[in-house]
């Protein structure tokens, strides 16, 4: 047996994928499998030198010495899994996961985050495959032969949340060498945020949340602030990720102040927007009645009720949705499991370090101390201090992470006795909730008390800022009396090495934000100075310039570097506005509604204002602006499928422009931005031959007030109008001409997605050649991943016929057609994949085509006329162009090959499927389709 190596080790982690259903189904073989399962797996281990720390289940955990012993190791032992007959049916298929990193080690166990990453790669693996991180497999690669190679899978997001890893598969003859995509957190839909730092310990409080979502579909995690809620739900939400279709999304409450806007902060993070007669709490629930995810709603306190409110309906109404929500307090609803959150465990008081070390709350000291002296250790000289520290905080994560930053400026004796001298509540027993809430105050009044004038100053108005700032902002913001512009950056940097700012680093700006508990202590000193008006002030008129110039920049060759800092600032943007509303500064919110015309790019997040404010603001009639508040509420209105009020608002925008002597305090071109309204109105109709027509004269209309980019989008958006209704000659000059107009204006092409998609389609029956050509450039684009290039693309490779490369654009574009609900869309893109399946799988591809045929939209009175209820009754071989020559071709090869009678009763069975089922059924064939193409 080795020794267990100390220093920089090699982890090895393994597990056995599918054991449990092996168990369920053949308990008594498996017993002999699993036997032998260990004797290799142990064999392997063993005759690298390697030390089998302990196993878990039918898994193993082994240390070595060097990064090669490891990978050989476990090359071996995939091997001998390979060549083995076992007991049961199927083979054993294990899944291996390697990291090098530095760890502790104590009564033959280790601890670290060093393990904790090994664990996640092997989380991230599949049966058969060996995966390993960088660190490995640079350590590896130098030493071992050509035999064995390290394939680069890439950067992954691992399930702690941390910094992406870059991941690389373990290549040697004998090995399986194809396997589907890597299970990380990139792999399924979401917003779970990176996380700056490493998740210690929690591992029962895990558990127990997890077993908690299986057992109640609302569960939500209390605790006092500073605890640790909102780090753990995060933790669970990435553990469960696989169990959920359509991931695990973050719900942030922080921000909102009104009671009123709960609906809208679920609503603006889905991109839901409420139909005529409708309302957004209907809509927010109907968008989700369809979907299976995991709801992560963060910070519920101070807007109890109406959080209560909508998760109640959300839990009645959609069967596929669980709620993990964190408050101080439970939402007191029927069902819902509470999980309450206790604080870290602490040390025992002992001399012994390995005793010591092995406490959550140690832990979590150690490694946040390590990030601000890297030569800090838990020794003799430390241990005592360290224990009290962490005892008398009483495990409270955020307080001991503000003591940890204090390591480089006193020792930890030092913080144990500043703590006996200010912290009177800390002598006291831990008798309740209320009790630790005054700990954590009492800490954080401790760190800003020893702070200067300046710095606190600055704390304390960074506090105006919603979901972070740059440090451009901070300069324009918060400059003023003791903060003076030039120590800024200091100010800043001080703040950050005292884990009172946290910097976040992406992109070509830094961005500095500030914890929740820590932001709210700030707005307390902000009123204290009597600060908070002419703060907010000065924010509001900083965010509605940065509004007004991304919205430049967003027509301009730099759209994509706009388009993502609108993204960033969206929050600060909408407190902007909210501020702007409460103080009728309507100067500010014409400024800020000219940001996002109907024709704004689709760059990233799409803002949207609530300008059905600015309509009810005291003067709005009479201010330069009212005509661009009244197209901005068009466009709302349009959004929300009222598309009468849209035209109304539209017109009334350009009668009174034009009626007004007053000359405008803004640029847009309402005369053609009101043409191009009305082309998204007939689209939305089904009217290809009015959009395109309406199009065309917005493009005029911004043509000659010199906004090419704008012109070149309307054309664009024209031809692929034209081209949905088959006119692919009379689309073409239009999609070229759009090209054009941006290679002019020095636009990146690329950053124009739907513009080169609309050139393919156009071209597709002319030039096939030059249509596959477009294709392959565009397909490796991210901007193709929006659901209406996606979809477009699709019928362009349709159209020359390269069915396999429009299954691949169809498996793209039907996921995010129904996250959206857009079933107009999506009617066309099953149709497609009906035609796709016909000529191969004709069974398949008649209950895809009955599907298709169920997705009829309902006809809205209020805003649709009657030709749209006409041109969907039918269905697709009802009407005109490229859909319905695709459905009428279908229909011959499926009754060739079939039969009327059998194509009659699977277009039965496919039209009884339900959207959800639909989707699930022609993704999976569209996946048999591609692999034999393959």
């Amino acid at each position: 047996m080795a020794e267990l190596p100390s220093g920089t080790v090699t982890f090895l982690f393994t597990d056995i994928e599918g054991s449990t259903r092996l168990w369920e189904q053949y308990p008594d073989a498996m017993r002999d499998a699993l036997a032998r399962h260990d004797e290799l797996l142990r064999d392997a281990i063993e005759a690298r030198d390697g030390y089998v720390v302990k196993t878990t289940g039918d898994g193993f955990h082994a240390a070595f010495g060097t990064a090669d012993a490891g990978v050989i190791a476990a090359v071996a032992a995939q091997r001998a899994l390979d060549d083995e007959a076992w007991p049961v049916p199927v083979p054993l298929l294990v899944r291996m996961g390697l990291h090098t990193g530095v760890a502790s080690s104590r009564d033959g166990d280790y601890f670290g985050s060093s393990l904790n990453r090994a664990a996640r790669l092997m989380g991230v693996a599949h049966g058969g495959q060996v995966v390993c991180s960088q660190a490995t497999a640079d350590l590896a690669r130098e030493v071992l032969d050509d035999g064995v190679d390290f394939v680069d899978l890439g950067e992954h997001r691992l399930r702690d949340l941390s910094r992406a890893e870059r991941v690389f598969q373990v290549s040697s003859p004998g090995l399986a060498t194809e396997f589907a995509a890597l299970s990380s957190v990139d792999a399924f839909p979401g917003n779970l945020p990176l996380q700056l730092s490493s998740f210690v310990g929690r591992e029962r409080e895990i558990a127990r949340t997890v077993e908690a979502l299986t057992s109640s579909r609302i569960v939500t995690l209390t605790g006092v602030g500073g605890v640790g809620k909102t780090r753990l739900a995060l933790q669970v939400a990435a553990e469960v990720l696989p169990q959920f279709r359509e991931g695990a999304w973050l719900v942030e409450l922080a921000p909102v102040r009104d009671p009123a806007g709960v609906v809208d902060a679920f609503a603006a993070d889905f991109g839901v927007s409420a139909r005529a007669g409708q309302t957004l709490t209907e809509a927010m629930v109907e968008f989700l009645g369809t979907k299976q995810l995991l709801l992560v709603v963060d910070n519920c306190e101070h807007v109890l009720d109406p959080v209560a409110d909508l998760l109640d309906e959300v839990s009645r109404s959609c069967p596929g949705v669980v709620v993990l929500a964190t408050s101080r307090e439970g939402l007191a609803l029927d069902g819902e499991r509470v999980v309450p959150v206790p604080s870290l465990r602490g040390p025992d008081v002992t001399d012994d370090l390995a005793v010591v070390a092995g406490s959550e709350a140690v832990q979590l000291f150690l490694e946040r101390a390590a990030a601000v002296d890297p030569e800090f250790v838990l020794d003799a000289a430390t241990v005592q201090g360290v224990v009290q520290v962490c005892r008398r905080l009483d495990g409270v994560p955020l307080a001991i992470e503000l003591a940890a930053a204090q390591v480089p400026m006193m020792s930890p004796a030092e913080l144990g006795r500043a703590l006996d001298q200010r912290f009177d509540v800390l002598a006291g027993g831990r008798r309740g909730g209320i009790e630790r809430h005054q700990t954590l105050r009492a800490t954080i009044d401790w760190s800003y008390e020893m702070l200067d004038e300046a710095q606190r100053r600055l704390w304390a108005r960074l506090a105006v800022f919603a979901g972070g700032c740059t440090r451009d902002a901070v300069e324009a913001i918060c400059v003023g009396g003791p903060v003076e512009e030039r120590a800024v950056l200091a100010l800043v940097r001080d703040l950050v090495a005292r884990s009172l700012v946290a910097a976040e680093r992406g992109g070509n700006a830094t961005r500095y934000r500030l914890l929740e508990t820590i932001r709210a202590y700030g707005e307390e000193r902000l009123v204290e100075h009597g600060e908070t008006d002419a703060l907010r002030d000065r924010h509001a008129a900083y965010y509605a310039d940065l509004a007004w110039r991304c919205g430049q920049g967003l027509e301009g060759p730099e759209r994509m570097e706009w388009g993502a800092r609108m993204s960033a600032e969206s929050e600060n943007m909408l407190a902007a506005f909210a501020h702007a509303i409460d103080t009728d500064n309507l100067d500010l919110l014409v400024m800020m509604l000219e940001s996002t015309p109907p024709n704004s790019p689709q760059t990233g997040y799409q803002l949207s204002f609530p300008v059905d404010s600015v309509l009810a603001a005291p003067g709005v009639e009479d201010h330069p602006g009212y005509p661009l508040v009244l197209m901005a509420a068009a466009t709302a209105a349009d959004r929300r499928g009222e598309t009468r009020l849209a035209r109304e608002y539209g017109d009334a925008a350009l009668e009174v422009e034009r009626a007004s002597p007053v000359p405008r305090p803004y640029t847009l071109d309402l005369e053609a931005t009101r043409c191009f309204l009305e082309g998204l109105i007939a689209s939305s109709e089904g009217s290809w031959e009015d959009a395109a027509a309406a199009w065309l004269e917005a493009a005029e209309g911004y043509r000659r007030g010199g906004k090419f980019s704008q012109a070149a989008t309307s054309l664009g958006s024209a031809a692929s109008a034209l081209s949905f209704g088959g006119r692919f000659a009379d689309a073409l000059p239009l999609a070229t001409e759009a090209l054009g107009l941006l290679r002019a204006t020095s636009t990146p092409t690329m950053a124009n997605i739907t513009l080169v998609g609309a050139l393919a389609m156009a071209v597709s029956p002319e030039d096939p050649t030059r249509a596959r050509a477009l294709l392959d450039e565009i397909q490796g684009d991210p901007a193709a991943e929006n659901y209406g290039e996606a979809t477009q693309l699709t019928l362009a490779a349709a159209v020359i016929g390269e069915w396999s490369l429009a299954a691949r654009f169809a498996t793209r574009s039907i996921p995010l057609l129904h996250w959206v609900n857009h079933r107009p869309y999506m009617q066309i893109v099953l149709t497609l994949a009906a035609r796709i399946l016909a000529p191969t799988d004709p069974e398949s591809a008649a209950t895809i085509q009955g599907a298709a045929r169920a997705l009829v939209l309902p006809v809205d009175t209020a805003s649709t006329d009657e030709r749209r209820g006409q041109s969907t009754q039918g269905g697709a071989e009802s009407g005109v162009g490229l859909l319905a020559d695709a459905a009428r071709d279908t229909t011959r090869l499926l009754t060739d090959a079939l039969g009327r009678e059998r194509l009659r009763e699977l277009r039965d069975r496919g039209a009884a499927l339900g959207t959800d089922t639909a989707v699930a059924y022609t993704l999976s064939r569209l996946d048999v389709f591609l692999t034999h193409a393959d």
